[in-house]
């Protein structure tokens, strides 16, 4: 088991950034690159259900397929559990803080990966954690352009 904790700063409000947040289909549109496809394949009281592929095409190339549950726990949190694939287990948890205009993101991974996968820990934490930046990044810089647009 490993853990992967860090923080994130984004100029959107939090209220925005939330309704961003788990629009999942649209992650794909932030990194085309990496998140080849995130379809909805399960909608049920609040609790989503992805089927995700994702590509890692640095040391070791390689397209995975994963299914994942998405909770918006409360109007600051979110919650995501991969239930297949070699990162099955593995818990990723988003709160945000509304500071000022812009929102503090505190990223939790518990990450878990099958035997076959674990010698990759040290390259998948990496991943992550240059995903969901990238990802965070790309949104504010949508949004500020949209607000830059509109005056």
């Amino acid at each position: 088991m490993a853990s992967l904790n860090f923080v994130s700063i984004v100029d959107v409000p939090l209220e925005h950034l939330i309704k961003i947040l788990t629009d999942y289909e649209k992650f794909p549109n932030y990194l085309p690159r990496q998140l080849k496809t995130i379809k909805i394949i399960e909608s049920h009281n609040g609790t989503i259900t992805t089927e995700d592929t994702i590509v890692f095409s640095s040391i070791v190339k390689n397209t995975i397929h994963q299914q994942s549950i998405h909770q918006q726990i409360s109007p600051n949190e979110i919650s995501s559990k991969i239930i297949s694939g070699p990162a099955k287990e593995t818990i990723i948890n988003l709160y945000l803080k509304e500071n000022g205009t812009k929102t503090e993101i505190n990223i939790n991974i518990d990450l878990k990966l099958s035997l076959k996968a674990k010698f990759l820990e040290p390259i998948i934490k990496l991943w992550y954690k240059r995903v969901i930046t990238g990802v965070l990044f790309t949104i504010s810089n949508e949004f500020i352009q949209q607000q830059s647009d509109q005056i």
